[in-house]
């Protein structure tokens, strides 16, 4: 939707953060005399950006019973599901839904752009395109779910925009990306979408509206999902990139073996592929562009390590918030250290099968369990370690409920402190905080989680 087509309109921009904050920035900016009303279910902790001078009607109300489909248009933010009743009925009623990431795509038709999204990845991945990008002398914008809405950079320009899109900012996907890339997909957000099927249509609404849809060739459930489109271009392919134990590989050439990438785990190596697949495509040296890997530098509370001492090493993973997410940290560990695992968060009713499984796989190869003991996090630990229980697993080090994420801390180093220093790496043992839930319970949202985590474990990796 177009600027133009908002004036006379009645509108409204709901939700009070900072992507309506943009969008009421860039309304108030190039529609000076539109009056906007902004509605919020609760009192955001600070409106001062909304000024009386805007002209904006600031109304805190529950969707349902703020008549919303009075207005002609709704802004919305990402977090508010379309598929909410209230959303509906408003439809229903003659409103136009929409949002600021279509109004960008609208008004910038001629901005060269490549959208990431995946269920897990998809911020790394964004990263490391843009930094690999601007190596190249390329001048590139990152922006969307990254933190930075698009909206903000309405006046920027660039060779390329990398735009990391969510799936809440997929569903309703009405621009045209020029690549879009899809790195991984697993059910999450259910109680945004409604349910699994769903949740894949609406990431993959973000490839049909495409020129070139890059997607994994490693996970067969996007293949068979993605098997339709014909702007189809496969990574993880043995006639392209590859990662393969997390060397990479193009066209079944060794090209740089793990221990020099920067980031850990083969589906951090995955995400590399995508993003040298996509270099590829823009008409670069992919190769070359690897020579700047050394600078990159991963994003936070994503397998991040925080501080090594008495042998112990803390990494914070507060990121995972699924249990394919969980998998992927645990394989990503260092192997022979006795591995210490914080598991647990926001309960939203996540099927732990999958995770199960993976524990079982292990004890059916004879191979030892790739943790040593698991401690529970509120609300859902006591459940997830039930049902560990139910199927007969047992780590050896125990598995343990507490009642806060500083409790886990000091749990956690009672167990690996008299752990002796027996691998080759140095390491007596890993804590690892891979909750495979949302932070809700106890934090505003997992940065925080990961930052406490950061500052209980400083306090006990203290060497005595």
């Amino acid at each position: 939707m177009q600027l133009s087509e908002l004036a006379g309109k009645k509108i409204a921009i709901l939700g009070a953060g900072r992507e309506a904050r943009a969008i009421r920035t860039v309304l108030a900016q190039q529609l000076p005399q539109l009056a906007v009303d902004v509605i919020c279910e609760q009192t955001p902790n600070e409106i001062t950006w909304l000024l009386p001078e805007l002209g904006d009607q600031l109304r805190v109300a529950v969707f349902s019973e703020a008549e919303l489909g009075v207005y002609d248009v709704l802004i919305k933010s990402p977090g508010i599901s379309p598929y909410r009743e209230s959303m509906c009925k408003a439809v229903a009623d003659g409103a136009v839904l929409t949002s600021g990431t279509n109004i960008w795509f609208a008004e910038h038709p001629q901005a060269k752009t490549i959208c990431i999204t995946g269920t897990k990845g998809k911020s790394t991945s964004s990263a490391l395109l843009s930094h690999l990008l601007s190596s190249m002398g390329q001048q590139t914008e990152l922006a969307g779910n990254i933190g930075i809405p698009l909206l903000e950079r309405w006046n920027a320009s660039a060779d390329q925009w990398v735009i990391e899109m969510s799936s809440f900012q997929a569903a309703d996907f009405s621009g045209k990306a020029d690549i879009a890339v899809l790195v991984s997909l697993f059910a999450e957000h259910l109680d945004w979408h409604g349910n699994k099927q769903r949740y894949y249509n609406d990431k993959l609404n973000l490839l049909e509206n495409s020129k070139i849809a890059v997607v994994n060739a490693a996970d067969q459930n996007i293949l068979e999902l993605t098997s339709k489109l014909n702007n189809r271009v496969l990574f993880n392919h043995k006639a392209g990139w590859q990662q393969r134990f997390g060397d990479i590989y193009f066209a079944g050439q060794l090209v740089c073996e793990s221990q020099h990438l920067p980031l850990r785990g083969h589906h951090n190596a995955s995400n590399l592929c995508a993003v040298l697949t996509v270099i590829d495509l823009l008409g670069l040296d992919a190769r070359a562009s690897l020579q700047a890997l050394p600078g990159f530098v991963s994003l936070p509370h994503r397998l991040q390590t925080l501080t090594i001492c008495d042998g112990v090493e803390w990494i914070n993973d507060s990121i995972a918030t699924t249990p394919a997410a969980v998998i992927a940290g645990i394989e990503a560990m260092p192997s022979g250290a006795p591995l210490v695992l914080l598991l647990g968060g926001y309960e939203r009713g996540t099927d732990w099968q999958l995770f199960i499984d993976f524990l079982q796989r292990q004890i059916e190869l004879q191979e030892p369990l790739p943790v040593f003991a698991i401690i529970g996090l509120p609300d859902n630990g006591a459940r997830i370690l039930k049902e560990i229980k139910a199927a007969g697993i047992e780590p050896a080090g125990g598995v343990y409920l507490v009642d806060s994420l500083k409790v886990a801390v000091t749990k956690a180093r009672s167990i690996t402190h008299s752990l002796a220093a027996t691998n080759p790496s140095g390491l007596s043992a890993v804590v690892l905080l891979s909750p495979g839930a949302p932070s809700f319970s106890e934090f505003e949202n997992f940065e925080q989680r990961g930052e406490m985590f950061r500052q209980y474990a400083d306090l006990q990796s203290r060497c005595d």
